[in-house]
């Protein structure tokens, strides 16, 4: 009788485990976004009669295919060839995706010209042209983010086009530790190189920002 006890007592004590087990919930998935919050910027760059002066259209971006996945990947500066896919912390949408969307809008805030498709402007309307290719695309644990890109400007203006092609890096420190804090590093890089190709179009040429080193330009 004893031994039946014991044995009905370690059933019970293997089942519970089993519950206990079974309604552990797995870590939830956290999803993170390159695109910032809306702020306000410069008027609409407008022509006679109040017209538009010309319009962007910026392409699909080119991403490295380390880190073309739904996670983000985490690098390690002790170990230069290693990467670390966080499987539980996810791009909102494919990276490639998020970089275009971000640099269109940040684009489009600082000039005041709508992002639109090329073949969908009105007739005459000048465009700008701009295919952007992710070189580096870095984040770190306790150093930060490292953004290095290249990128083809082209005025598109009855034929007369001109082009420029440049390259730049933008490197924004790590002020915390956490994937939310390298996500807002990766944010902020890319506003600065935006900030760059803003001055191109605009004529205005800006220097380069915090952290920002143009490599050169055709």
């Amino acid at each position: 009788m004893e031994r039946c006890l014991k044995s009905y007592k370690s059933l019970c004590m293997a089942a519970a485990l089993v519950l206990l087990a079974g309604c552990a919930a797995p870590p939830a998935n956290q999803y993170y976004t390159l695109s910032s919050e809306p702020a306000s910027g410069p008027a609409a760059s407008s022509g006679p009669q109040g017209r538009l002066a010309y319009a962007i259209s910026v392409q699909p971006v080119t991403i490295p295919a380390q880190v073309d996945r739904p996670q983000i990947v985490i690098g390690d500066s002790s170990e230069p060839a290693r990467l670390q896919p966080l499987n539980h912390s996810l791009w909102a949408a494919p990276l490639a995706d998020e970089i275009r969307h971000a640099l269109a809008a940040e684009l489009s805030r600082r000039l005041g010209v709508p992002d639109i498709a090329l073949g969908t402007q009105p007739r005459g309307l000048p465009v700008w042209r701009l295919d952007f290719t992710v070189n580096r695309y870095d984040l770190e644990y306790a150093r930060g983010a490292v953004l290095e890109a290249t990128w083809r400007l082209a005025e598109l203006r009855g034929g007369r086009d001109a082009v420029r092609v440049c390259r730049a890096l933008a490197e924004v420190p790590a002020r915390q530790a956490g994937v939310a804090p390298l996500v807002a590093g990766q944010q902020l890089a890319l506003r600065r190189i935006a900030a760059l190709i803003a001055g191109q179009i605009s004529g205005r040429q800006d220097a380069p920002g915090a952290g920002v080193r143009l490599e050169g330009c055709t």
